[in-house]
């Protein structure tokens, strides 16, 4: 890239001065020595180094610009001073209003005996004041002051791991008493809500330590242990007799006699339906016999009626007389009397004989189950009867352990009840300790106004108008030289 050639500045060098320096040089060099004379290059300035220099800011230009101007600056500096002493000696101090609220808590029961518990966690009294009791106590305020237009308004917070609520506020020390009334009526309102909640468990516990008292009292009382006393004593009285029979003999043989007998009467129906059974089973067989006669005498009838056919065919060739037309009508009526005869013996044999055969069959089905149970009966007794003395044993070995305690309990009747006193009289005073740790709702600190004002101090407030007016007073001074060149250049134009 070449620069534009009214851009290359060729300065003029003196030769004479180049040639005296030149000898100079040879005159200090050794002897001897031996010089190649080259002609002087003068140094060359390019137009990039030429725009470095036209671009450099001189610090002695600013300051003689900022001294013509200097009238804009110090007039500068002198309204912004006149403006922060204005500011701090006309406008209000501003104070913090502060009060703290340290939130109650009760005992409860754990594992590892009680632990405190806040009656609210800090982030429900935080959002309980901010989203209701905040408003609800400006509201009032309003209500009470209805010329105020002024809305005051209240901060809360809770310092990160405690148990505290801080309410704040800023205002002017005029309006002193209206920020203090309404941090008093917020905590007011966050007390009450906590004295509610606190007064149902007080009552509680009250409630707790009037039963544990009467409870105390009545085992203190000596015709509680009296009674105690003659309780177990009866029990055990009971339970010797209850001993005493179960080693007697004649105890248990009215059970055995009872299920003896009852033995008896199942073996009875047993045998009565096994002989029922074989009744049932010779009607059976008599079924067959008759079976048999009845098919004979079918074949009898049979063979009768063939040949009284036969003597009918014959009795039809010879009819010429009414001798033979008698003859012919007695064989017919003897036929048809067969006829019939033959009718019912086989209905006997084929339907009478086979509706036996299903009723004896179904008494024989019947029978057998009877018999099935009955025998299960007779097992069932045989085996009460085996564990009449099983059973009578284990009650024996279960009611003596049963009288050795109870002999142990009244034996220890008196130690027992010295220590229920003692846990009584404990849990007394478990409950009153809790009582007496109840911890209500407080506030630690009540709405108060803070010593120093806040904000910026006048000393403040002054150096920084000052430092303010002089910055804006340097910005107007360049802001005018910028102007002055700018008119310059214009008229230079022209």
């Amino acid at each position: 890239m070449s620069l534009p050639q009214d851009h290359v500045v060729k300065p003029e060098h003196d030769n004479t001065d180049a040639g005296q320096h030149t000898e100079n040089t040879l005159m200090n060099e050794p002897a001897g020595k031996i010089h190649t004379l080259s002609p002087v290059t003068p140094p060359v300035t390019t137009g990039q180094q030429q725009w470095h220099q036209e671009d450099s800011i001189n610090l002695i230009d600013l300051w003689l610009e900022l001294a013509k101007h200097r009238a804009i600056i110090f007039t500068s500096v002198a309204l912004a001073l006149i403006a922060g002493l204005l500011l701090a000696f006309l406008l209000p101090q501003k104070y913090n209003y502060t009060s703290t609220i340290e939130i109650g808590s009760t005992l409860t029961q754990t594992s590892s005996g009680t632990a405190p518990q806040l009656i609210d966690p800090p982030e429900t009294v935080l959002a309980k004041i901010q989203e209701s009791y905040i408003p609800l106590a400006q509201q009032q305020f309003r209500k009470n002051h209805p010329d105020s237009n002024a809305l005051y308004k209240i901060n809360a917070r809770t310092p990160k791991g405690s148990q505290l609520v801080v309410l704040e506020s800023k205002g002017a020390e005029k309006d002193s008493a209206n920020y203090l009334q309404l941090l008093q009526t917020v905590t007011q309102y966050l007390l009450q809500d906590h004295q509610r909640v606190m007064n149902v468990y007080q009552a509680g516990l009250n409630n707790q330590l009037a039963l544990a008292k009467i409870k105390l009292d009545e085992i203190t009382d000596p015709s509680t242990l009296a009674t105690q006393q003659k309780q177990l004593e009866s029990q055990l009285n009971n339970a010797r007799i209850k001993l005493d029979e179960l080693r007697d003999p004649r105890v248990l043989a009215v059970p055995r006699q009872q299920l003896e007998n009852r033995l008896a009467r199942e073996e009875k129906q047993l045998t009565d339906l096994k002989d029922q059974a074989k009744l049932i089973k010779a009607r059976y067989q008599r079924l067959d016999e008759i079976d048999v006669l009845l098919k004979q005498q079918i074949s009898d009838l049979e063979s009768q009626i063939g040949s009284s056919l036969t003597q009918r065919k014959q009795a039809i060739g010879n009819m010429q007389s009414e001798s033979a037309a008698m003859a012919m009508l007695l064989i017919d009526n003897g036929i048809q009397q067969d006829r019939t005869r033959l009718a019912a013996l086989q209905e006997r044999l084929f339907i009478d004989q086979q509706n036996l055969r299903l009723e004896l069959e179904e008494k024989v089905a019947a029978n057998l189950r009877s018999q099935s149970v009955q025998s299960k009966l007779i097992d069932k007794t045989n085996s009460e009867l085996s564990r009449l003395d099983i059973g009578n044993q284990r009650a024996l070995q279960r009611h003596q352990p049963e009288i050795s305690k109870l002999e142990e309990k009244l034996t220890k009747l008196s130690a027992d009840s010295r220590r229920a006193v003692e846990r009584q009289q404990q849990t007394i005073t478990q409950i009153e300790a809790q009582l007496n740790n109840l911890k209500a709702t407080r506030t630690i600190a009540p709405p108060m106004q803070s010593l120093q004002p806040t904000g910026p101090g006048k000393n403040l407030i002054i150096i920084l108008s000052l430092v303010l007016g002089l910055m804006f007073g340097i910005f107007a001074a360049f802001f005018a030289s910028f102007l002055s060149k700018v008119k310059q250049q214009k008229t230079a134009a022209n």
